[in-house]
């Protein structure tokens, strides 16, 4: 399709951009209806695809990635305006699945507060009081998203039990698997000092042998995400979707008759164009954003102001339980969680939940060289093999504990927030200027107070920083509101005063919820659908295209890829 003119250039009713938890939902929902859809996904197929790699492997690319599945380049990271930037190797997903492939598989719901509360720091009490926050209520009642929570949870068939305190905790959970004598006196502890552990809502289908795949991508499809649940099923029935990888996509511009193009290049770095009446961004919170800045002259230039602010990470707050009374943790390990500490009176904390990853010189390794690439320090690949035998010292303090974790919510602040910086070499880098609050900090010290408490007698340790943010969970840069005063898209996910226009993906997170994002991203993307679906009328037409030489070579399309953001 060489030399075709913009006004012949493939059309569909939908182009999503990006396949991870989002895209895939709302692609495969939409081609499922029967509407004609085009993904555009920036990877390729993993390279480990089908191959399980080990510890160190997967230690050593979480930093460099061998398999093509993080983000190809270093983000850089400062904390705050007019300091240099430093770079750091985020946890974002790259090729069909995105991040998803990657996450830990924990799919619980946020809690009812989250939706119905705005928390504001300027109301509580010291030593948590501090400036205002980005409004957090969420608009949309948790009543009306519930329905969105139990379809995620009938496509992706999470495990686990229900939440005792809880009395919105309905969702649909298949049977968990047994846990271990130790894990078991772990829940009878909690009991005992008045808290109510449940079995963690997580996305494992536990085929034998399985290892949870904490990290890395499940070479059996054991672990759900939107890619392996929702699209590539719909892929298979033969429904009317188009997946192209190796697809960089610069700028989105408003065409004729409402119409929407997308420009951007294909893997040989040719410009290619493509044309849909409705246009979806699903490119992660930290990609999202900057597309849109990159699309400026939908707005004749002046991006909304919250474009790529408000960002809100969880902090990486782990923490070590010694082993009661030396008992075996055999067996599944991303097996408990417990909800009492999730609300600390007006205070927003988090759901404490098993990490599912042992306590081992590697993982200890990584949190070293965390902690190093914080305070903007780096090494090579010797380097961090040199970080293995202090590992082994950290490992005989922690062995045989069990790893938790506690997503703890952050807060929305203008100041925090994600651009586009260009290199030495011209290319378009994410850079985030973020910066941890003094309320965060307080509130991450009271949890861990808690914390202790609540496993007491048992040790609990803490071998984190207090603040370091989980890069791998970015929320909030286009966030979601009931005006364009104070957010960037509607309850749907339409972008204000740009019909046809949706981001599916956390980057509409009013608040970061004290959970993971992966569910409530999940069902997100199932309303998208929805309005997608309800808006289109008659259903498409679908005949399989030649994509294999799709190139847009006329001079607006090539001025348009020379001029874009990567």
């Amino acid at each position: 399709m060489r030399d075709r003119p913009i006004d012949r250039a493939p059309s569909f009713d939908v182009i999503v951009i990006g396949s991870g938890m989002a895209g895939s939902v709302v692609a495969g929902r939409c081609a499922e209806a029967g509407l004609r859809v085009l993904v555009l996904e920036k990877g390729d197929h993993p390279r480990w695809q089908g191959r399980k790699k080990g510890m160190l492997a997967r230690v050593l690319s979480t930093y460099d990635d061998g398999a093509g599945e993080r983000w190809p380049t270093a983000v850089l990271v400062r904390k705050h305006e007019g300091q240099r930037y430093r770079e750091s190797k985020a946890a974002v997903g790259i090729g069909p699945g995105g991040s998803a492939r990657l996450y830990g598989a924990a799919l619980g719901r946020a809690a009812r507060a989250d939706f119905e509360r705005d928390f504001q720091p300027p109301q509580w009490p010291e030593p948590y009081r501090d400036g205002a926050a980005l409004m957090n209520a969420w608009p949309v009642a948790y009543d009306e998203f519930v329905a969105s929570y139990r379809e995620a949870e009938r496509l992706l068939a999470p495990v686990g039990t229900r939440d005792p305190l809880d009395p919105d905790d309905d969702a649909l959970l298949g049977a968990p698997p047994r846990i271990s004598p130790a894990h078991e006196a772990l829940v009878a502890r909690l009991a005992d000092n008045g808290r109510h552990p449940f079995r963690m809502h997580v996305g494992i289908a536990y085929k034998p042998g399985c290892s949870e795949c904490q990290g890395n991508t499940c070479p059996r499809d054991c672990k759900a995400h939107g890619f392996n649940r929702v699209l590539e099923p719909a892929m298979a029935k033969a429904a009317p979707v188009t997946l192209e990888t190796t697809a960089t996509v610069h700028a989105i511009e408003r065409g004729a008759e409402g119409r929407w193009t997308v420009r951007g290049e294909n893997a040989a770095g040719e410009p290619v164009a493509f044309q849909a009446g409705k246009v979806v961004l699903a490119a992660g919170a930290l990609n999202t954003p900057r597309l849109l800045e990159a699309s400026s002259a939908i707005w004749h230039g002046a991006v909304p102001p919250l474009v790529g602010r408000g960002l809100m990470f969880h902090t990486n707050d782990m923490f070590a339980v010694e082993n009661p009374e030396g008992l075996s943790f055999h067996g599944p390990r991303k097996v408990l969680a417990f909800r009492d500490h999730y609300l600390d009176g007006d205070l927003p904390l988090a759901e404490c939940q098993s990490l599912g990853m042992v306590a081992s010189p590697a993982l200890i390794a990584v949190h070293l060289y965390r902690a190093v690439q914080s305070h903007g320090l780096g090494f090579g690949v010797f380097g961090k093999l040199a970080m293995r035998p202090i590992g082994q010292i950290g490992y005989r303090i922690y062995e045989g504990s069990e790893m938790f974790a506690a997503p703890l919510q952050d807060l929305p602040y203008a100041e925090n927030r994600v651009a586009t910086v260009r290199d030495a070499e011209g290319r378009g880098r994410i850079a985030i200027t973020y910066q941890p609050r003094k309320e965060l900090i307080a509130r991450v010290r009271r949890l861990r107070q808690l914390v202790s408490e609540a496993f007491a007698p048992l040790k609990v340790r803490f071998p984190t920083t207090i603040g370091q943010p989980n890069y791998g969970h970015p929320m909030g840069t286009c966030r979601m509101g009931s005006a364009p005063d104070h957010s960037v898209v509607d309850a749907r996910g339409q972008v204000w005063d740009q019909p046809g226009l949706y981001v599916a993906d956390a980057s509409v997170f009013p608040s970061s919820l004290g959970i993971n994002p992966a569910l409530t991203v999940a069902a997100h993307a199932i309303r998208v659908a929805e309005a997608l679906v309800a808006g289109a009328g008659a259903r498409g037409q679908w005949a399989p295209l030649d994509t294999s030489a799709w190139q847009d070579t006329s001079p607006a399309g090539s001025a348009a890829a020379s001029a874009a953001a990567s």
